[in-house]
Parts: C-alpha cells; sequence; structure tokens
C-alpha cells in the first residue's frame, strides 16, 4: 500500500457569495469540504458553503478553521493505493462501496508527469476513523484482484 501526503489541498481566497474579511477554505479532493465541515461542526463553528465549494467562516473564527483543517489532515490523505490494472480497481471500487467508506479515484501521474491509471483513495475524516479504515483496508480490501478469464 502507497501512503501518500496533502494532495490536491487548494485554499482558496475568494469566497463566492461572502465578505472580503471572511476566511475560506477548500479543496478540490472529493469529500474535503464535507470533512471540514464535520470538524467545524463539532467546535460549534458557524460557516457557509461558498459557490463552487469550499466553506467560509467569521474572521473571528479564524483560530478554529486553521484547528478544523489541522484535523483532517492527520486523517484525509492516509489510506492510498494504486492498482496494478482496471480489474483491481473495479474490485477495490466494489469493496469500498460495500463497505459504505468514502473513496476516490484521483489521476495519477509517472515520474514524467504523464498519466498513469488512477489512485485508491479511502477518505477519513477523523485520526480513529483513520486508524479503523486502515485496519479494514489492510484486513479485507481485494489488493491485487484480478479479472476472470
Amino acid at each position: 500500500m502507497k501512503q501518500v501526503g496533502p494532495i490536491f489541498v487548494a485554499l482558496l481566497v475568494g469566497c463566492g457569495t461572502s465578505s472580503a474579511e471572511d476566511i475560506c477554505r477548500g479543496s478540490s479532493a472529493k469529500f474535503y469540504d464535507e470533512g471540514l465541515a464535520y470538524h467545524l461542526k463539532q467546535a460549534g463553528v458557524p460557516y457557509r458553503p461558498m459557490d463552487g465549494g469550499g466553506l467560509c467562516v467569521d474572521p473571528k473564527y479564524a483560530p478554529e478553521m486553521k484547528e478544523a483543517e489541522r484535523q483532517l489532515e492527520r486523517a484525509f490523505h492516509q489510506i492510498a493505493t494504486n492498482p496494478k490494472d482496471g480489474c483491481e480497481e473495479r474490485a477495490l471500487v466494489d469493496w469500498a462501496r460495500r463497505e459504505g467508506l468514502r473513496y476516490e479515484l484521483a489521476p495519477a501521474l509517472n515520474s514524467r508527469n504523464e498519466p498513469a491509471g488512477h489512485l485508491f483513495l479511502i477518505r477519513s475524516f477523523t485520526y480513529e476513523e483513520m486508524v479503523a479504515n486502515r485496519e479494514k483496508f489492510d484486513r479485507s480490501a481485494p489488493k491485487g484482484a484480478r479479472c476472470k478469464s
């Protein structure tokens, strides 16, 4: 299993219909905004969705937004693998759906920056969820699945 650090995270400076002073964050990664919203809700911080993705908070909640991002980053990017082929990719997607996991297939690039299939990513919102998802992945994911001939 390949582990990856933070990818696809883009901090946004403009905030759709929010005021110029608002603190806005988001990412193009699937489920990132949902994970950020989870942590803001846990902290009791009111937030607004941005047009086109991302979330904004009042500037007085800047420390809470930073902490929400920190908590999410501890878990969000931690479980990834590079399927060998389309058969393994489909098997992993089917498994993740059956298990009710948040997953994403993200384009992968080779060392020459050329397309090289996909990364299969399991998205966790908390460290505890990530540990449970990693154990589930290690125990039962169909790694190395092959197509039937």
